[in-house]
């Protein structure tokens, strides 16, 4: 099967892809990645001031995906520390398993060095999520502690130094 092209979009989402993303269903236990509830759609289309927010992933000219970064991207039991970006991100259920994580995660680490002048990426991955941890380790990511987030949840953190002298530009648009 080839691998589709991913792309990380620099824009917010329409409201029909932020519709389209909240209808995603995940099998249990993944269901905790389900969106759901009234302010759903617009924290899909929110941006902060400094860029951290939600962003589409397209695969084929279509929503399969999203990345987001910032406060969007911590979970519970995660302070902002200076320097790291926070970064997180879901695929649609459709889609797992095809290889766009893996396209995914460089371009997604490069847009957090270029856009937000990341030193460190940090992910918080729920521990039972074993496919999630091994796409991070296989990034280069480290774990650095475990700890209890939401629904008293075991997450694991982790992170990657990023290198300033090399170039990550490009992946997105």
């Amino acid at each position: 099967m080839r691998r589709p092209v991913v792309e990380l979009v620099e824009r917010v989402f329409t409201p029909d892809e932020a519709g389209a993303v909240m209808a995603w269903s995940y099998e249990p236990p993944f269901d905790f990645y389900d969106l759901s509830g009234d302010g759903a759609v617009a924290l899909l289309m929110a941006r902060d001031e400094r860029g951290h927010g939600y962003y589409p992933v397209l695969a084929d000219g279509a929503v399969v995906g999203f990345v987001c970064f910032g406060a969007e991207a911590r979970v519970r039991g995660q302070q902002e520390e200076p320097g790291t970006c926070d970064l997180g991100a879901g695929l649609d259920p459709r889609r797992v398993s095809q290889g766009i994580a893996t396209s995914l995660m460089p371009i997604a680490v490069r847009y957090a060095a270029d856009r937000f002048g990341a030193t460190r990426v940090r992910a918080a991955v729920a521990a039972f999520n074993e496919r999630s941890l091994r796409l991070c380790t296989s990034a280069g990511f480290r774990t650095v502690r475990v700890f209890d987030g939401p629904d008293d949840r075991r997450f694991v953190e982790l992170e990657l130094a990023l290198d300033r002298s090399e170039s990550y530009a490009g992946g997105s648009r």
